[in-house]
């Protein structure tokens, strides 16, 4: 039994040194060590060899400082970190350190005076592959800031419910709404309110589907004006393959783009309005050669012949915009006829006029049946025959129309000669053009030939 007087050792002391060692000794990812008041090395546990590969033997006794870079011991950097441990009772950094062989290595750094003002503890951990993976995310995150402020889109992002974390210096300045209005669902003050219900369902189903995409107007700060914008968005995914919970996307103009797809449906409609047009063209050109010939040779002959008109009047027609020079129509026909020879029996006069491409093709074929029948029985097959061709502009009533005047002189027809039953030709001028065109025609067969007054609107 121990008497009361015999001294008593500190209690669990032993231990507790053991206990400490363990601790010391085990740490081995972190560098452990002790210095003096002038930071000398006074101890040092396995770890610090593995960090740093320093052995006991290298570094007792040796200064501290020569885990330091070069240019941080040059600025007094150790001696500044003791210092501000003594002040505040603990210091903590992150930098470059050396290792023995001279390699550097990111740490994290803690240095904490002992109680008795013997020196210092330091725990000093390797963090260089979460310093260079925290560079990286910097730099991918700078060129990310650099890329999206410099394209034409509107750069943006969010989370998958479409609520904005941030939009580009490019959106502030188109929309006008800054950055604090644009968080959340802000920025759909911007979008034109008869598309915001489809731009939220867009997002609505992006969570399901991977991928946001919206076609909607947005306002445009400058002058007020919604312009049409395609958005894209996807979610971003992590290093592990998993969304990050952080979605990127763009809106990109396509203002202009749209518009000239509505242009190209209403020419492809157009296209398809003409191309009925003309087969019904051709089937009533085929319907009255079979009703005004008496056999399949001079069917094929007039057929073929109309044909061509119709193709001269077509290749005009592709070549115009809205309108077709009157002359053009006129001399291309007289042409097509060979009337060449004979133009000193033509005469062609009239101001710089041009009528609607819509009904051009009933105007071009009722000049060629004029033609045509001009060189048969008319004015061009006789000596002595004169085709006079003018045209004036005039107004009438408030409108302005174009009056065409065809007429043949000096021809001789015997009164069994004339006409006794309508043609193609007098369809077409007494009942065809007046339905295309709007026209008003009078045709005449005169004792000296033919008289035809068409009178044409022009818009």
């Amino acid at each position: 039994m121990t008497s009361p007087d015999t001294p008593r050792a500190p209690l669990l002391a032993p231990e507790s040194d053991d206990l400490l060692r363990v601790v010391f000794e085990s740490a081995v990812d972190f560098a452990i060590f002790s210095l003096d008041t002038q930071g000398h090395v006074t101890s040092w546990n396995s770890g610090g060899e593995r960090v740093l590969g320093f052995t006991e033997g290298d570094i007792l006794g040796q200064t501290g400082d020569i885990i330091f870079t070069p240019d941080d011991r040059a600025a007094g950097v150790p001696a500044s970190e003791r210092a501000d441990a003594i002040a505040l009772g603990r210091a903590e950094d992150e930098r470059w350190h050396m290792r023995k062989d001279g390699t550097r290595f990111w740490a994290s750094g803690l240095i904490m005076p002992l109680r008795d003002g013997s020196g210092f503890v330091k725990i000093l951990r390797d963090r260089t592959e979460a310093h260079l993976a925290s560079e990286r995310l910097s730099e991918n995150e700078a060129r990310f800031r650099l890329l999206a402020t410099n394209i034409p889109q509107l750069v943006f992002r969010c989370v998958a419910d479409g609520s904005r974390t941030w939009g580009s210096p490019q959106w502030v300045e188109y929309s006008g709404l800054d950055q604090p209005q644009s968080l959340g669902l802000g920025w759909l003050n911007a979008v034109h309110p008869e598309d915001r219900a489809s731009t939220l369902s867009a997002w609505q189903a992006a969570t399901n589907t991977g991928e946001c995409y919206v076609e909607h107007r947005v306002r445009r700060a400058a002058d007020g004006a919604y312009r049409w914008h395609q958005t894209r968005a996807l979610p971003v995914i992590g290093a592990s393959g998993q969304p990050t919970g952080d979605w990127i996307g763009t809106m990109t103009d396509i203002h202009e783009l749209r518009e000239l797809k509505n242009r190209q449906d209403v020419l492809v409609a157009e296209l398809q309005h003409r191309t009925r047009n003309l087969l019904a063209v051709v089937q009533s050109v085929a319907s009255q050669t079979v009703r005004s010939t008496s056999s399949l040779d001079s069917f094929g002959a007039e057929f073929s012949s109309r044909l061509r008109a119709l193709s001269r009047v077509q290749g005009l027609v592709a070549r115009a915009t809205e309108s077709i020079a009157l002359r053009d129509l006129i001399e291309g026909e007289l042409g097509a006829h060979g009337t060449a020879s004979r133009m000193g029996a033509v005469q062609a006069d009239g101001p710089p006029v041009a009528v609607p491409t819509l009904g051009a093709q009933a105007l071009g074929l009722a000049l060629h049946e004029l033609a045509t029948n001009a060189i048969k029985f008319g004015a061009l097959s006789q000596d002595g025959g004169v085709l006079r061709i003018s045209w004036s502009v005039e107004e009438i009533d408030g409108g302005t129309v174009v009056l065409l005047v065809w007429r043949e002189e000096g021809v001789r027809m015997p009164d069994d000669d004339r006409p006794r039953r309508k043609g193609y030709g007098r369809e077409l001028i007494e009942r065809a053009l007046p339905y295309q065109l709007n026209t008003k025609t009078d045709l005449q067969f005169l004792d000296d030939g033919i008289l035809c007054l068409i009178r044409i609107p022009l818009p």
